[in-house]
């Protein structure tokens, strides 16, 4: 089988699948960068309201190809190498990893760097820097104090010990645990929910807490109104209105292409 990417829909949300079976789901070839593009296609496709990446029922990904990386080891610390694991953070549209199995290395970024993570029973999240003599990169120095508190984030870089399901929902590093079997289902769920509500809203709401957690809190209280102000520019607030009141439910509109744009816009000239 070829190591790819795979894509797929199920309505309004966009399936990534990993596929490296004979490599647990390793990133080897091209398969960063296809990743990259894929992701940067399903957030510029205005039918697309979610984005879920999953690996299988065993494994989501070990991390990258360390054969590769022997062969070139500036690649495991080169930003552009890993752009795509950093990727899903700095989109507008959301992004669930389904995770079943490992998720370790470059595989542990890229959920970490996901919205949300749906683990099976059988997940185990590891950052390895540690244990291999490398700096813990992608996030896992910033980003991972945004979802979980300091000992938790301390423990689980300076241990590199893999931290199973349980602990992860403990630690709120995860939003759900279900059977293997249901893992990527689960995931599609919360993600179709999120479809259901104003697209616009929705990234509204990711671009005003990413302003927050990278800004503080006074630079996110600042953007608040000039989010709604774009939004409202918008028929999205008329139908959430007008189907509560004809008790139905909101029809939204996919959000204009544009629209992100014009929400960074609004954050960097506040």
């Amino acid at each position: 089988m070829t190591a790819t990417i795979t894509t797929s829909d199920d309505g309004s949300v966009r399936i990534l699948t990993i596929e490296n079976p004979t490599k647990r789901n390793a990133f080897s070839g091209d398969m960063a960068p296809r990743l990259r593009d894929l992701l940067i296609a399903a957030d510029q496709d205005i039918s697309v309201r979610a984005i879920v990446i999953t690996g299988d029922e065993t494994i989501f990904s070990s991390g990258h190809d360390l054969q590769e990386v022997l062969h070139n080891p500036e690649t495991a610390g080169d930003p552009e190498a890993n752009a795509a694991f950093t990727l899903p953070a700095d989109l507008g549209t959301p992004v669930i990893a389904a995770v079943n199995g490992a998720a370790y290395a470059a595989g542990f970024i890229l959920a970490l760097n996901c919205d949300m993570r749906v683990a099976g029973r059988n997940a185990k999240f590891c950052a390895v820097g540690a244990r291999i003599g490398l700096v813990p990169v992608g996030g896992q120095l910033s980003r991972l104090l945004d979802v979980v508190t300091y000992p938790v984030a301390f423990k689980m870089l300076a241990t590199a010990t893999p931290v199973d399901a349980e602990a992860a929902l403990a630690s709120g590093f995860v939003t759900e645990v279900a059977e293997p079997e249901d893992t990527l289902d689960r995931a599609i769920a919360l993600a179709q929910q999120i479809a259901e509500v104003s697209p616009a809203v929705v990234r509204a709401i990711k671009t005003g807490l990413r302003t927050t957690l990278h800004e503080g809190l006074g630079a996110g209280n600042a953007l608040e109104p000039l989010l709604a102000a774009a939004v409202r520019e918008l028929p999205d607030g008329d139908e959430g209105v007008q189907s509560f009141l004809e008790k139905r439910p909101p029809s939204y509109p996919d959000a204009p292409a544009n629209l992100q744009d014009v929400l960074d816009k609004v954050g960097a000239t506040r």
